[in-house]
């Protein structure tokens, strides 16, 4: 038991040394999901390049790009759409499934091609200051290039800076909510997005622009409001994250505390399974002592009655005085029934002593059990969970894929996000979140006994988001596997009014354990 603790000690403490420093940066694998977005027109010469932008993926297949890249393809027949991954063979003919000027947005649709992940869409409210990172195939990294090159898979360019401020306008003076940042881009930028430092898409990279007078440039992006509520008219359910992007110091300090709780868990478990082997070597210590005084005291009682009842014989013999004396064969008179006596004695003595031995066996047993009840067993619905998308089941799942997650504990998903039992005697467990510029309500629920997770959304109008946010903010609940699943169930009690009727969207996946 010693050992087991000093070896845990020791791995936790690896981890704790070891993994801020191995973490990597989820903007890396956002680069995976960037496309150079093309327009050619083929005529007697050949295949020829017009004019290129950005897109990033947002579902299987569907890639997000401005309006104003792929307009010349509206605008002439003779002009085609394609996208070029940033690794395989090459072009990807693509065609515009959604377009709206009025967002500067546009949505493709492609097929074939290496698989591309989708990005994740954060709806959490940008701030000035915040760190961003721009990804897109901007001109100016592409000087001196031929047509023919800008047609072959490369990795996307990467620049970073801050926001300097929201606006609600745009440069063109369009009602669009903006960010503008310090991140540069150019001509060739538009359509590709705008990161948080956790690799999150918070913006569509859609203009830049320079001072009158000090010439200071600026990248100008359409804000994810915006991109969500495209997305959303077109019927695409893309990936969201509404958790705040912590810094470099803030997720280290975050991976120690959690490092720290698991060693406090960890440690408190220890010291009950010691606790209870030292009470459960007590119990057996204090049994196998009585036993041994039991059995001996029968012994003893069992010895003097074998030797009063011969001493009595003796004497009764020498009184009337016919001792006899005996031959070596010829047995004495009552040798026969004493010898019953002294046996059935002996299998008395025998049965006390067994009973007693299987009296001590049953109560250690007994006191076993009992602490193996105290000591819950680990769920089954845990560790990385592998989930496939239920589409006869679910409502509006178009661009909606298979995904993963990984549970533990009292159901913590991700290790960020406790859910609470149900409490309608199910094994079922939920959480209601508020998507922030979503301006929606989504009810996630988890049957680990079937492995159904099923995520059903609701629109909220103004007033009732204000409301629900107001709820989430009294409930206290935070993010972390260590909360009150009880503080969740109320919180979740308070969300489920705006959550009433039919909801816009619902998904159900069939997830299993992977081993």
């Amino acid at each position: 038991m010693v050992g087991k603790a000093l070896r845990f000690l020791a791995a936790a403490l690896f981890v704790a040394l070891a993994g801020p420093a191995s973490a990597q940066t989820s903007v890396d694998e956002s680069e995976r999901g960037i496309v150079r977005v093309v327009v050619i027109v083929e005529n007697a010469d050949g295949r020829m390049l017009y004019g290129s932008g950005s897109g990033f993926v947002v579902a299987p297949h569907l890639v997000v790009t401005n309006a104003h890249v792929v307009a010349p393809a509206r605008q002439r027949p003779e002009f085609q759409l394609a996208v070029v991954p940033p690794e395989g063979e090459g072009l990807i003919p693509a065609r515009i499934i959604r377009y709206s000027p009025n967002m500067e947005l546009a949505l493709l649709e492609f097929s074939g091609g290496p698989d591309l992940p989708a990005l994740t869409i954060s709806t959490v409210e940008p701030h000035a200051g915040d760190g961003v990172v721009a990804l897109g195939y901007p001109d100016v990294d592409y000087q001196g290039a031929t047509g023919a090159d800008l047609l072959r898979p490369a990795p996307a360019s990467r620049t970073s800076g801050q926001i300097s401020s929201l606006r609600d306008t745009a440069p063109t003076g369009e009602p669009i909510p903006s960010i503008n940042h310090q991140a540069v881009i150019s001509s060739g930028s538009s359509g590709g997005p705008l990161l948080d430092e956790c690799g999150r898409v918070i913006g569509v990279n859609s203009w830049h622009v320079s001072g009158a007078d000090t010439r200071e440039t600026r990248g100008v992006s359409t804000r994810a409001g915006q991109l969500l509520e495209f997305l959303d008219e077109a019927g695409i359910s893309p990936t969201l994250s509404d958790e705040r992007c912590l810094s470099f110091a803030e997720r280290i300090e975050t991976e120690r505390a959690q490092t720290i709780t698991a060693l406090q868990t960890q440690n408190e478990e220890l010291a009950s399974k010691l606790e209870t082997a030292d009470r459960l070597t007590r119990i057996a210590v204090v049994i196998l002592i009585g036993g041994t005084l039991a059995l001996f005291v029968a012994v003893c009682v069992l010895g003097a009655v074998v030797l009063s009842r011969r001493r009595g014989a003796h004497a009764e013999a020498h009184a009337n005085g016919h001792v006899r004396v005996q031959t070596p064969h010829e047995p004495e008179p009552f040798e026969q029934p004493r010898r019953r006596l002294g046996v059935m004695t002996i299998v008395a003595g025998a049965a006390i002593a067994a009973i007693l031995i299987v009296a001590a066996g049953v109560a250690l047993l007994r006191a076993q059990g009992s602490q193996i009840a105290e000591i819950p067993d680990a769920p089954e619905f845990s560790g990385s969970i592998s989930c496939t998308l239920d589409r006869a089941a679910s409502v509006g799942a178009q661009g909606v894929s298979d995904m993963s997650f990984s549970a533990s504990g009292r159901l913590c998903v991700n290790e960020r996000t406790l859910y609470a039992p149900l409490g309608d005697d199910t094994p079922r467990y939920r959480r209601i979140i508020v998507l922030g510029e979503a301006r929606v309500i989504d009810v996630l629920t988890i049957d680990p006994s079937t492995g159904e997770f099923r995520r059903e959304r609701y629109p909220l109008n103004d007033a009732d988001f204000g409301a629900a946010n107001q709820a989430v903010a009294e409930s206290g609940v935070g993010r972390g596997c260590d909360g009150d699943p009880a503080a969740v169930a109320r919180r979740n009690e308070a969300l489920t009014p705006f959550a009433q009727g039919t909801p816009r969207q619902r998904l159900v996946w069939r997830c299993e354990a992977r081993n």
